[in-house]
């Protein structure tokens, strides 16, 4: 089973490959691909599934020494035969982005308080913990900071977090994250490999909205056709669904012309299931496990 993967691999690598240096090739009277095109057709190159980096190299855990969404993460998370990474990113009182997964900094870093009523400075200062919960050196990083660690062609999967209840603010909303995020990433001239997705269903709206061709993903738990209809029509280029959906609904999916990136796949038993169900892509915190097993 495993040669049969890894020629299809190849095959589709040099595909897309060709697709895209034909592109840039042709002339400056020759319009580039649209972005979303471009993210498409990177993850067919990878072909049976793009490795991401599950906020690097996974959660902040006992035992491992990295804490998500780091740049030591997302380095280490390359190191290991990522084809990209994905991360969280949310907005600060004052407007700014930070990447960060929870909606206060209790569990990953040494301060306190939501991420919605701290200033970026404030929260630059704080660093982020270790699996043991030291404090590290590292702080919460800038997309900007993100995007220079991790160079193209590396996927980057920037996750739009949206506040729940307990620190939503009036100006921190999806109308004020998507448009700063979208903004940040066209000014670091990553949206040829920018993976955009949200629970939130205004925010993956708003992405399409503002930027129709960016790729947009539909982030989802267990998904099903109601869940595709969904991310039809809201546009989107691809779901993300848990990694427990059925075959059948990836099936769908694939026939509706939507990618399938599944999240949370860290077991290799997952891995090949998904494998199996010919899902696009895999978010998983032990991207090493899974370049091994695509090598194999």
């Amino acid at each position: 089973m495993g040669f049969p993967r890894a020629s299809q691999r190849v095959r589709s690598s040099c595909i897309a490959t060709c697709f895209l240096f034909l592109c840039a090739a042709c002339g400056d009277d020759t319009p580039v691909a649209p972005a979303n095109e471009q993210v498409r057709q990177r993850i067919v190159s990878l072909a049976p599934s793009a490795n991401i980096g599950h906020r690097g190299t996974g959660l902040t855990r006992p035992g491992h020494a990295l804490p998500e969404n780091s740049i030591v993460s997302f380095v280490a998370a390359m190191a290991a035969g990522a084809d990209g990474i994905e991360l969280d990113v949310e907005i600060t009182q004052d407007g700014q982005l930070i990447v960060m997964h929870d909606d206060d900094l209790v569990r990953t870093t040494n301060c306190t308080g939501c991420v919605s009523e701290m200033t970026f400075d404030e929260i630059r200062a704080c660093r982020l913990l270790d699996g043991e919960g030291q404090p590290t050196d590292e702080r919460p990083p800038t997309l900007e900071e993100v995007y220079d660690a991790i160079p193209s062609p590396a996927l980057i999967n920037v996750e739009l977090k949206v506040f729940g209840p307990d620190c939503s603010t009036d100006t921190t909303g999806a109308d004020a994250l998507v448009p700063r995020a979208l903004e940040e990433v066209t000014r670091l001239g990553g949206e040829g490999r920018t993976l955009f997705s949200s629970f939130d269903l205004e925010a993956a709206e708003l992405v399409k909205l503002e930027q129709p061709e960016y790729y947009s993903a539909l982030l989802l738990g267990q998904a099903d056709s109601d869940d595709v209809d969904q991310a039809l029509l809201l546009g989107q280029d691809a779901i993300h669904p848990f990694f427990s959906i059925a075959a059948a609904t990836v099936e769908d999916a694939l026939d509706s012309g939507l990618q399938v990136n599944v999240w949370t796949v860290n077991s290799e038993v997952d891995m090949e299931a998904n494998l199996d169900k010919g899902t696009t892509g895999i978010i998983t915190g032990f991207p090493g496990v899974l370049a091994e097993l695509l090598a194999n």
